[in-house]
């Protein structure tokens, strides 16, 4: 990258997660300007509207979370003007937002997932007659395309099935059941660095509620994070080829963030990626990234510097 290149930071869009977008942005444009670095922070609505300063980006670095910034939707309109940009591609983007995708493509090559039912021509007692048959209750229902845990809901008795499925139907669209798994909250940020993928060190996410849900993830004093986590060496080694074997598997790029359930039996359920993981106060991949010596700015900086090395089709 030129010193002379400005790096416009994308943040805001018309996701449920917007306001989360907001506060990447700011920290993202502050770190990048605290280093020298030519930047412009660019709050856009939706696709159509970054579409009208296209002609003024010459490097995007977008942390418009969830919907069209992190389903391929930006990442092609980005592609097909030449721009380059920090993060997965269209495919993996797009993947990365479809949790049952995700699912397939891990289990193609022997990633350990939760057991799931998917929503089938929009019966819900089909899929409620599916779940009794072959879960045991509690389970996780889950948005098939938001991110951020926006949407999901933990039920714990059959009466309760129906009534939300449908509320989260009629606000969020399809969506999946998943088994509930009792266990560790494990989150692995990959990073591209001297021109390979590494893994961060493993962060464990401690919550004060029964449920991770959005509420908990983003409200001060609901969750706390160690790093890095308090694994044995075998494990550890387990969870990191879980996170690296997803990151590679779905065609990620530059950077990721593996959300992980560690079992009682010490097994890594892969949960979901996340292809734009939050850069805020409270997020996951500055902390991994903090403790092995990367402050954010320098983080933010590597970031950036992926977008230019991404490998030419």
């Amino acid at each position: 990258m030129s010193k002379s290149q400005v790096v416009t930071v994308l943040a805001g869009g018309d996701s449920p997660e917007r306001d989360v977008s907001l506060v990447s942005g700011s920290d993202v444009y502050d770190a990048l300007h605290k280093l020298g670095v030519p930047v412009r922070l660019l709050e856009v609505q939706d696709p159509e509207d970054l579409r009208r300063h296209l002609s003024d980006i010459e490097i995007a670095f977008s942390c418009l979370h969830g919907g069209a910034g992190e389903d391929g939707t930006i990442q092609r309109i980005l592609e097909n003007h030449c721009i380059p940009y920090a993060g997965s591609g269209p495919e993996a983007s797009a993947l990365g937002m479809d949790k049952l995708a995700t699912k397939r493509v891990l289990t193609s090559v022997d990633v350990p997932v939760p057991q799931a039912s998917a929503l089938i021509d929009g019966n819900l007692d089909v899929v409620a007659q599916e779940v009794i048959r072959n879960f045991s209750l509690p389970v996780v229902v889950k948005p098939q395309g938001q991110g951020a845990s926006i949407g999901v809901k933990r039920v714990d008795t059959p009466d309760k099935l129906i009534p939300v499925f449908a509320a989260v139907l009629k606000e969020f669209g399809p969506f999946f059941v998943e088994e509930f798994i009792a266990g560790r909250e494990l989150t692995v940020p990959v990073l591209w660095m001297d021109g390979r993928d590494h893994v961060l060190p493993i962060v464990e996410v401690f919550i004060t509620t029964d449920f991770f849900d959005y509420k908990t993830k983003y409200t001060d004093g609901l969750c706390s994070m160690v790093v890095p986590a308090l694994l044995d060496s075998d494990v550890k080694a387990r969870v990191e080829d879980a996170a690296l074997k997803t990151h590679q598997a779905l065609g990620c790029w530059g950077f990721s963030r593996v959300d992980i359930l560690l079992a009682a039996e010490e097994i890594p359920y892969v949960l979901e990626t996340n292809t734009l993981p939050g850069m805020t106060p409270h997020s996951a991949m500055p902390k991994s990234a903090a403790a092995i010596g990367i402050d954010y700015p320098h983080l933010v900086q590597q970031m950036v510097n992926s977008a230019l090395k991404r490998p030419i089709k």
